[in-house]
């Protein structure tokens, strides 16, 4: 069942499609609308502007792989998801905000910054964490960094006040509050869970065996050996750009080489690895 679209005011509009408002961030809770504001935005938007989209919601994401900030281009006709092509991405290696705002953080930076020259307008899709101080400081960091001219903020009642508070007496970003439609449903635990599962089973249904030679690249923040077969990882460039991810397959004792699935092509470079917290199977379920 597709959620209902929003109804856009006049003000909100305006001030959308207002040149110098080249960036908007949408913030609300979990399953409130989130994703389908912005499809609704891009209806608004591409007929005129170039658009890019950054995804930014670690747990259900619908621009790259979970674990990731990525983001894609948009012009003219926005053609779904499944359609969009990922323009470049950054690896948090969790698929929550929780005890990862700093990569989080690192990432949104990193990626927004990359997207900005190539389009006239930036729509940040953001994570569902609203609730309590670790959201607080992840939201008003997030606004220092990339500077949106408008944060649209969705709520059912009034759980975002906590974090809109600290932009009163701010004239930018320039804060539109939005009703979550009534018939926007709220996933449950298992939804959510199989969603990130055939989002993880369709990034590697084309993977292929790859070994790498563990004493001539990097091996940043390695975890236990003893938990790495099935550990979910990023393949980076010589320059530290993230390619593709992997999953591990088997290490040897002394990790002289490291047997991963990706679907990186074979002919790349690879300059390093990133470990991620979880340990998946090519079905993209979780194991223990």
């Amino acid at each position: 069942m597709t959620d209902p679209g929003f109804v856009l005011n006049p003000k909100i509009k305006d001030a959308v499609l207002e040149s110098q408002n080249r960036t908007i961030m949408v913030v609300g809770g979990s399953d409130t609308g989130k994703t389908t504001l912005i499809e609704d935005l891009l209806e608004l938007l591409l007929p005129t502007f170039r658009v890019g989209v950054v995804d930014a919601d670690l747990g259900q994401s619908h621009v790259g792989p979970p674990t990731t900030i990525a983001w894609g281009l948009l012009e003219k006709k926005f053609e779904g998801w499944e359609n969009l092509v990922v323009k470049d991405f950054y690896f948090v290696g969790a698929t929550s905000p929780s005890g990862n705002l700093l990569p989080m953080i690192t990432g949104i930076k990193i990626i927004y910054e990359r997207a900005r020259p190539q389009v006239d307008k930036i729509l940040l899709d953001t994570t569902g964490m609203i609730r309590g101080g670790p959201a607080r400081v992840l939201k008003r960091c997030m606004t220092d960094i990339i500077q949106p001219r408008i944060i649209l903020a969705l709520q059912r009642t009034d759980e975002l006040e906590h974090i809109l508070i600290g932009f009163r007496g701010m004239t930018i970003p320039k804060i539109y509050r939005m009703k979550v439609p009534p018939g926007v449903r709220q996933k449950n635990y298992s939804e959510r869970v199989s969603y990130r599962e055939q989002r993880f089973k369709a990034y590697f249904e084309r993977a292929q065996s790859l070994v790498l030679a563990g004493d001539r690249i990097g091996l940043g923040g390695i975890v236990s050996e003893e938990y790495l077969h099935n550990r979910l990882i990023c393949l980076r460039d010589t320059e530290g750009r993230n390619l593709a991810l992997g999953i591990v397959d088997e290490v040897d004792g002394r990790m002289r080489s490291i047997s991963v699935y990706t679907p990186l092509d074979k002919e790349k470079k690879i300059g390093g690895i990133l470990w991620g917290k979880l340990r998946i199977n090519l079905e993209g379920k979780e194991v223990d």
